[in-house]
């Protein structure tokens, strides 16, 4: 199952940890947070424990407006519990 604040190794032997879940058309996306470098950030789209990233300009820009509330939220939270 799907939670914030999980942490992932992605391909790039990074960790990433993931600080927003949306529903978009029947579709979840994830923004992952490098665990390392929190301004590095990967936006994409999960789909049966596979990680796409999202490129297409339109839908990152749709995203960030979702993600924006959820990461209020509970972004806060998942850095007191990292640090």
């Amino acid at each position: 199952m799907l939670e914030h604040g999980e942490t992932w190794t992605l391909d790039n032997d990074k960790e990433y940890i993931v600080a927003s879940i949306v529903e978009e058309q029947a579709k979840k996306y994830v923004y992952l947070l490098n665990q390392d470098d929190f301004q590095e950030y990967i936006i994409a789209e999960y789909d049966n424990e596979e990680v796409i990233v999202v490129e297409e300009p339109e839908l990152v820009a749709n995203l960030l407006l979702k993600f924006n509330s959820d990461l209020k939220t509970n972004l806060p939270r998942i850095i007191s519990e990292i640090m």
